[in-house]
This record gives C-alpha cells, structure tokens and sequence, in this order.
C-alpha cells in the first residue's frame, strides 16, 4: 500500500512537471527602438507576477483546484482530485484495517489471551478469520497499519500543497514574457529503482537553458 501512495505521489508530480509551458514573444520592428530605462517596467512586472501568483496560491488554499481554474489550467483539476480522492480511499482502508486489529487486540485482552482458533467462535469472536492469529501477529499488524495509515495521512498533505505550490507557479508565468534566450527541455529518463520488480524506474530529465 506504501508503494500506491508512492505511484500516487510520482504521478501527480510528473504530471504538473510535465505541463509547464514556455511561450517565445518577439516583436521585431525595421527601425531598433532607442534604448530605454526598464527597471521601472520590470518592478510592475514582477510586482504583478507576485501578486497573481499570492493570489492563485491563496485560492487553492482555500479550495484545491480553485487556484487551477483561476489561472485558465482547467484540464489539473481533474487531477488534483483524482489525488485528494486517492488518498482518502486508502486512509479509509488503512484506518478500516488498523481498527480491526486494534478491536480483536481489545477482545483477546478482555479474554486474558486465552482465545485459540479452536474456542474462538465459543469465546464470542465476531472476525472468524482473526482466530488463526496470535496476540504478538495481531500486534504486529496493528503496527504496520498504523505506519501505513500515517503515510497516506503526510501523502494526502503533500497532495494538497503540490496543489498550493503549483498554482503559484502558475500565477508567476501568467505574466512572465519569455524570450528566445531561455530554453527548457523535458526528456524521459531511466533510473534504478530498489523498490521495482523490474528493477527500474522512470523519471523526467529537465534542462533549463539561458543562451547569450
């Protein structure tokens, strides 16, 4: 279930990575235009840029994708969701889990450990499929679900504040004027990856280049 969230996680990074865009805009004119003072045009435009992007990070705060929907990025929002509903799915059913082992733990306690596959029904057992377990499984499966259950817990916050944090993105290249001197480059990339049964993973390589 760790490596579900962890594909949750990877996919929805990789898609946010993926969609960011880079539009060239030149105006070129017979006569060169005289050169002029613009570090006060440079002021309002980075005063903007942080002011939309303030504006699109305050919105998705408050709602995830509202940010998204404010900087025209309609087809995220799907996304996000998909995420956010991801990640419920799983606390619920690591939640669901941890309290069922907690529960038997509480019921073998009352018995004073005395609950055998053999007597569990008689004993007033209501998880039949429990019996065959000991106190120390049952405690260690509480434990591991618990783990799990906080995991999701920290996945479904870092969902929320990729959300956050891609909406101010967003919000800065709304009124960011890219020249032909900056270049990105995305290209996929194979790595090693321990957790794989393959042995391998994927990944994107990103190149940001300034040219003279």
């Amino acid at each position: 279930m760790t490596r579900n969230i962890k594909i949750i996680s990877c996919l929805f990074i990789l898609l946010f990575v993926s969609s960011i865009n880079y539009a060239a805009v030149s105006t070129y004119t017979d006569t060169p235009p005289a050169p002029k003072d613009t570090t006060a045009s440079d002021k309002a435009l980075k005063k903007m840029a942080n002011k939309e992007a303030h504006k699109a990070a305050l919105m998705s705060t408050i709602l995830p994708g509202l940010g998204q929907f404010y900087n025209k990025k309609y087809w995220k929002i799907p996304f996000i969701y998909v995420a956010l509903a991801g990640m419920a799915y799983l606390i619920h059913r690591e939640d669901t889990l941890y309290q069922t082992y907690h529960k038997e733990l509480q019921f073998r306690f009352q018995h004073q450990d005395t609950v055998t596959a053999a007597n569990y029904n008689a004993s007033g057992g209501k998880r039949p499929w429990l019996a065959i377990y000991n106190t120390t499984d049952l405690n260690t499966q509480k434990l591991l679900y618990k783990k799990r259950l906080d995991e999701t817990v920290i996945g479904i916050g870092f969902v929320y504040l990729l959300n956050i944090i891609d909406a101010s993105i967003d919000g800065h290249f709304k009124t960011f004027d890219v020249s032909d001197n900056l270049t990105l480059s995305i290209k996929p990339k194979p790595f090693y990856c321990a957790q794989s049964s393959l042995g391998i993973g994927a990944g994107l390589s990103i190149a940001l280049t300034f040219k003279k």
